[in-house]
């Protein structure tokens, strides 16, 4: 199977296929709106007696320049009204916020297999919201990426399948985040919605009709037909392309799906219940159709043409987990509500990956990167381990919005008791003093945690977070700030978080209107971004700066390549801004740029065949700014006590 970097390539490449291929039906759509004005033309002048000709340039003009920027026009009109990402789907098919909170027993699992799924995969939490009214068993992930995805569960499947089963189609919906499939299908419903709009228009007309009469009146019932069928052809090979695209998208999510949790038949028992279900994974809301290639099963009724299916057939999905399926499809039924969540966390060995202290050659880093962004049963075992170690207080606080801000500014108070007391007067100051009070409850539960934990636990208050207003979230941004400069410096962890929070809420409340699209091909274009980035990390595992360079000099290999030159930093060159720039312009190189990056990070990394948490820490923020969530580092886990 590809890596994540040659799956975003695919991606991006296929971005640009569909594209193509929409121009090209773009413009058989203005080519037949021309031939129908003509000949309406022809209709008109037949009646008059007057002589006329097939080319007409002046009319060539109008009809396809006006037909050209109708269809741009309601394409960039559907994906501006998109660029609030998943929330928007969600909403267009009236699905509700699970509470953090719920005490529903199948939404309280559902909620803790998702956490868990996010911290193994070293992303936050995406927003979790359940489509109550749905009773087949379906689910499906959206957004523009990482920083704004959510899934959406139907009630249907909480309440039918198992917790392997429904773990299964978690992971399925994540890999569809991970490989960039969630940004793929927000532009196909901007761009087919622009083609659709002139089968509406001919539909307008049609009521037109009804107030005309004599031969005017017949002749816009005839341009009307025509648009409609023009408009629904061109809707129809839209069509076409978007299922062909979906049915490998929803293979490739099976198997990473199973790679992830490594039990096919957590997966393959959820597909054979949607085969024994009366109602399978159709919906009933009636703007399903316009998003069924985003489901995890078929929304809607088989089509009698299978080149129009959005899914790939149930039996052929299950075999390709179950090689072995006979066909046999089990009596499904509701499942009674499930207990109270009670995990035993069992760590199994990470046997797959090199231990700290062994030799790290080439082909050890090269299975490391393979497995970035592609977490393993390891991980989730990891994961569970991580959560069990928060406090209830804290796994509460983390999941209510006033509570988790006071967490955010408790990962970053200094331990010195003098530079503490500053800082909480700060945040009384610019946040509030019931907020203040609330970190001074949750500062002995903080000070207790492992540094493995603090990164998951950000991670776990994201969620809440977003809930915030915008001026709420300002006051937060504007508050942690104040804390991390009270003692005059700040630590790399103090970035890091900042850096994080920042990455993943500040486009919530300033969304961009569509993505930023790559710009930069070649590593000469990011060489002092890259020199900015490798000797940030090669500073914090060394103090000694010629051991430093000789970490940086490692990593630099990687990226070497004629006419590109890469300089060891002074550590004022590297400083928060630096690596604030250093990102924004990595965010439109290509993804094979960023992982010949992640690639000689990692050798960065291991040069003294040692990885600190510090430097894990770092390294997440660098992958997450490239756009690939890292799994937790399995070699830093330790025996708890």
């Amino acid at each position: 199977m590809k890596d994540f970097f040659a799956r975003q390539e695919d991606a991006r490449r296929q971005s640009g296929l569909l594209l193509m291929l929409f121009a090209m039906a773009v413009i058989g759509v203005g080519l037949a709106v021309y031939l129908v004005s003509m000949f309406a033309g022809l209709w008109f002048s037949a009646k008059s007696g007057a002589a006329t000709g097939f080319w007409h340039p002046q009319l060539f003009l109008w009809t396809t320049t006006g037909t050209l920027t109708f269809i741009a026009a309601a394409s960039f009109w559907k994906i501006n009204e998109l660029r609030e990402g998943g929330a928007r789907i969600v909403a267009t098919l009236g699905g509700k916020p699970v509470p953090t909170h719920t005490q529903a027993p199948q939404e309280r699992m559902l909620r803790n297999v998702v956490e868990e799924m996010a911290i193994a995969s070293g992303m936050p939490p995406p927003d979790l919201y359940l489509m109550e009214r749905e009773r087949g068993i379906n689910a499906f992930a959206a957004g523009h990426g990482v920083r704004d995805a959510v899934i959406c569960v139907t009630r249907g499947a909480v309440e039918i399948l198992s917790r392997d089963e429904l773990q299964g189609v978690v992971a399925h919906e994540f890999s569809h985040i991970r490989n960039g499939d969630v940004l793929l299908n927000l532009r196909l419903l901007g761009w087919l919605n622009g083609i659709l709009v002139v089968s509406q228009a001919g539909e307008m007309m049609f009521r037109g009709v009804r107030r005309s009469s004599g031969r005017v009146g017949g002749a816009v019932f005839v341009v009307a037909a025509a648009l409609y069928a023009i408009g629904y052809i061109g809707y129809f090979f839209g069509q076409l392309i978007k299922s062909a695209v979906s049915r490998q998208r929803e293979f490739l999510g099976d198997a990473s799906a199973v790679q992830f949790t490594r039990n096919p038949c957590g997966l393959a028992g959820a597909l054979k219940k949607i085969a024994g279900l009366s109602v399978g994974s159709r919906l009933d809301h009636p703007r399903a159709a316009e998003v069924s290639h985003m489901f995890f099963g078929n929304g809607l009724e088989d089509y009698w043409l299978h080149a129009l299916d959005s899914h790939p057939p149930l039996d052929e999905r299950i075999r390709r987990l179950e090689p072995g399926f006979d066909g046999t499809i089990p009596d499904v039924r509701p499942l009674p509500p499930p207990p109270a969540e009670t995990v035993t966390y069992v760590v199994r060995p990470a046997k797959a990956l090199p231990e700290p202290d062994s030799a790290l050659s080439g082909r050890a880093v090269a299975a490391l990167l393979e497995r970035v962004a592609e977490p393993m049963q390891e991980h989730i075992d990891l994961a569970r381990l991580l959560l069990s170690e928060l406090p209830a207080s804290l796994t509460d606080a983390s999941r209510d919005t006033f509570s988790a801000c006071a967490v955010v500014y408790g990962l970053i108070m200094d331990v010195d008791p003098e530079v503490r007391k500053l800082q909480e007067q700060l945040v009384e100051t610019h946040d509030s003093p019931a907020v203040a009070g609330e970190l001074r409850r949750l500062l002995p539960a903080l000070d207790g945690l492992r540094p493995q934990v603090r990164l998951p636990l950000l991670d776990l208050s994201l969620p809440a977070l977003r809930s915030l207003s915008r001026e709420q979230y300002l006051r937060l941004k504007k508050t942690t700030g104040a804390i991390s400069a009270a003692d005059g410096r700040e630590s790399l962890f103090e970035i890091t978080l900042r850096y994080l929070l920042l990455r993943h809420l500040e486009p919530r409340f300033f969304p961009r209107t569509t993505p930023r699209p790559v710009q930069i091909y070649g590593i000469r274009g990011v060489q002092k971004e890259c020199s900015c980035i490798l000797t940030s990390l090669a500073r914090v595992g060394h103090r000694d700066d010629n051991a430093a360079q000789g970490a940086f000099a490692r990593g630099a290999m990687v990226l070497s390549e004629p006419k590109a030159d890469f300089q060891f930093l002074s550590a004022a060159e590297c400083g928060i801004s630096s690596l604030d720039r250093a990102f924004a312009t990595l965010e439109v190189s290509s993804p094979l740029i960023r992982r010949r990056l992640l690639a000689a990070s990692l050798e960065c990394m291991i040069h003294d065949r040692a990885v600190k948490i510090e430097e894990a820490e770092l390294f997440r923020a660098i992958a997450d700014a490239l756009g690939c969530p890292v799994p937790p580092w399995l070699d830093l886990k330790e025996k708890r006590n």
